[in-house]
């Protein structure tokens, strides 16, 4: 139970960390490797099929406690004589639905965590690539401009002209 606990725990830490890197502020440079390395561990089968089977194996999980969680608590108020034992004590009860809603509460984070690294991923792509092209557009702009200047030139030395150009 404990090491269960343990490995369930530890995976929404390492998404909670992962996720917290995506969104941080970070230079082009290191969003766009982050990306390439985040896209090369996704494309790679391995990965893709412990993740599917981590992830069934979550939503089990949280399918399972939830259900649970659900159970009806009688309360000693109800109407048994005193000399009737049931199989489970209430506190029994409530540490177990405890320990369910716990359970489902991690799972849950974990599956909710889980869309949000996919969804932050796709917005990193998005400006990955917009920032690729508005860098491509620029250097199109930029030779561009040092053609219209050099056709000016030509065109002062052909008039001999003096116009004057702005940079």
């Amino acid at each position: 139970m404990g090491v269960y606990l343990a490995a369930i725990f530890s995976l929404l830490v390492f998404e909670m960390a992962i996720l917290f890197v995506l969104v941080l502020p970070l230079p082009q440079r290191v969003r766009k490797w982050l990306y390439m390395r985040c896209t090369a561990i996704g494309s790679n089968k391995k990965f893709r099929t412990y993740m599917v089977g981590i992830m069934i194996f979550v939503g089990l999980l949280f399918i399972d406690s939830w259900k649970r969680s659900q159970i009806k608590v009688s309360t000693y108020h109800s109407q048994k004589p005193p000399y009737v034992i049931n199989s489970v004590t209430p506190v029994d009860a409530l540490a177990s639905r405890a320990y369910n809603q716990r359970n489902v509460y991690i799972s849950g984070f974990i599956i909710y965590f889980c869309i949000c690294i996919l969804t932050v991923m796709s917005i990193l792509r998005r400006i990955v690539e917009w920032n690729d092209k508005i860098r491509a557009g620029d250097a199109i702009l930029k030779a561009k401009l040092r053609q219209k200047q050099k056709y000016l030139k030509d065109l002062q030395k052909k008039n001999g002209s003096h116009i004057h150009t702005y940079r």
